[in-house]
């Protein structure tokens, strides 16, 4: 993980743990879908993309299975919105 995507990944650990109150902490590695049930997951993607301003499809969501996961796609959105402008 790239010191962009553990950054990135710190702050949806905050994001899920403070502003959501999801309880128990998710790491890096573990399946999402194991440690929080769909609404919580919704809820977390939707935060995410609040924060992040970054916009993810079902297939995104679908292929992001662990937090090191959802890091890396969030920046890699990032990097490609960047690249547009």
């Amino acid at each position: 993980m790239s010191g962009r995507e553990a950054a990135v990944a710190a702050e949806i650990r905050r994001l899920a743990r403070e502003e959501l109150k999801l309880e128990g902490e998710v790491g890096a590695d573990e399946e999402l879908a194991g440690q929080l049930d769909s609404m919580a997951l919704l809820a977390l993607v939707v935060a995410v993309e609040d924060r992040f301003l970054v916009v993810l499809t079902d297939d995104d969501a679908a292929g992001a299975r662990t937090l090191t996961d959802l890091a890396r796609l969030v920046v890699a959105k990032q990097v490609a919105a960047e690249g547009a402008r």
